[in-house]
């Protein structure tokens, strides 16, 4: 039983990451085109990294973003770009170090990160009740 339930919640985490994909891609523009593969990889996990913090009440340097993701600082400045381009992140001076630049998530895209990761942890007690009725 313990396997069929690993299976179940890998598949479902495999969901969810394709409806956090689906909803960066909704911020899409014209002149910035990005491969599906390259928003499951990178960009997925910087905004989901930038997402968390902002919910706990923290904005992320961009040095913490580039160490956590655990990209090379050129390619997570770059991702930053597109995501500000996309109206997904901005980034602020520190107010304490105006060297330092903070990011957090537009209102708009925090609004449905939010919904998202409501609905990801409904998701998640279904599969653990479902779970107990099995055992």
């Amino acid at each position: 039983m313990e396997l069929n339930y690993r299976e179940g919640e890998l598949e479902n985490l495999l969901r969810v990451r394709d409806r956090f994909v689906d909803l960066i891609g909704e911020y899409s523009i014209e002149s910035i085109t990005l491969s599906r593969s390259k928003m499951l990889g990178t960009m997925f996990d910087t905004v989901f990294f930038i997402g968390i913090s902002n919910l706990r009440e923290h904005m992320p340097s961009v040095k913490e973003i580039y160490l956590n993701v655990g990209e090379p600082r050129n390619k997570s400045l770059r991702n930053l770009e597109l995501l500000e381009e996309m109206k997904i992140v901005s980034r602020l001076h520190d107010t304490n170090d105006s060297r330092v630049k903070r990011v957090k998530l537009t209102n708009k895209f925090r609004e449905d990160f939010e919904v998202f990761i409501s609905q990801w942890v409904d998701s998640r007690k279904s599969n653990d009740e479902s779970a107990e009725v099995r055992e």
